[in-house]
């Protein structure tokens, strides 16, 4: 009979230590001819409790991402008041009735909590594993920089501007996804059209301007993208817009994708418009060279594991 190996996490956006435990799971599962099935949540927990989230992908990109590990399938549910209320003890026995008898182990990171107001950890795992004749396999930490590999430190690294540190932690660039809205179409007088982004639920970087990558319908495009209000221009309401250097692509009410390379300046006002899109001219010849030394990386930035 065909076996489940489960992996548990939120998988926020599938950074390397994500990476070693989904392919440990992949490599248990596959050993013996059994499915590798990732069981995460829709939501983060903090959610149904008023938090402000911010995520590092969207629940698309993370199933993507988490796919390409080599796991088979992706399970994800809302976190919900039934969750949050359920024991440790039951949350596993529910595991277990939902892979209908057949989970041959379980696969969780160091720093695992489940149960009730959290109070599950990776020892009580372990014993509730043991005591039900299901494999436990933990996962231990993994650093980059000298840092654990966490969700939390990679949101605090873009929410600072350091997306090169976040892209070292997730091993590729930071992506924002979304749909081109209309905007002002300023920058087409001035020959630098942009796309500007509707902005969802993910992690934003700290206002300013970037090297940048736009994916759209397959291509990526050397970019530049500012992140902020547009002063110059009288901007008052956040966005998020890119430059597609050299390109004139007609991309509104199109889904695109921007990787986050390097931060090249603050953003800041200048006198008049004229001098505004001088700066983005040297903005954007500085990002073509950072998006060549980058090149490489850029058209791999998916491959896992």
């Amino acid at each position: 009979m065909n076996q489940t190996v489960v992996a548990l996490g939120m998988f926020d956006g599938v950074h390397l230590g994500h990476r070693v435990l989904l392919e440990r799971a992949a490599v248990r599962a596959h050993r013996d001819g059994d499915t590798a099935v990732v069981f995460t949540y829709a939501n983060h927990p903090r959610e149904l409790f008023g938090g402000d989230v911010s995520y590092l992908s969207t629940n698309e990109q993370r199933e993507r991402l988490i796919l390409a590990c080599g796991c088979d399938r992706v399970d994800s549910i809302p976190f919900d008041a039934a969750f949050a209320a359920m024991a440790p003890d039951a949350f596993v026995d529910w595991l277990n009735v939902r892979y209908e008898g057949t989970v041959a182990a379980i696969v969780v990171g160091y720093d695992f909590r489940f149960g009730a107001k959290a109070t599950g950890d990776v020892e009580l795992l372990k014993t509730l594993c043991e005591e039900r004749g299901i494999e436990f396999i933990v996962i231990p930490e993994v650093s980059v920089d000298g840092v654990p590999c966490a969700s939390t430190y990679i949101r605090d690294a873009v929410r600072s501007g350091d997306v090169e540190r976040a892209a070292r932690m997730l091993d590729r660039p930071y992506e924002l996804t979304g749909t081109v809205v209309h905007a002002k179409a300023l920058g087409r007088t001035y020959h630098f059209p942009t796309a500007n982004m509707s902005q969802g639920t993910q992690v934003l970087p700290k206002d300013g301007v970037y090297a940048t990558v736009l994916v759209f319908a397959g291509n990526a495009y050397p970019a530049v993208t500012n992140v902020g209000t547009n002063p110059t221009v009288g901007g008052r309401a956040h966005s998020v817009e890119t430059h597609a250097i050299g390109e004139q692509l007609d991309l509104y009410g199109k889904s695109v994708a921007v990787r986050f390379l390097k931060r090249l300046r603050d953003e800041r006002t200048f006198e008049n418009k004229d001098l505004l899109f001088e700066q983005i001219a040297r903005d954007a010849e500085t990002a073509k060279k950072v998006f060549q030394e980058h090149e490489k990386s850029v058209y791999n930035s998916e491959r896992l594991c």
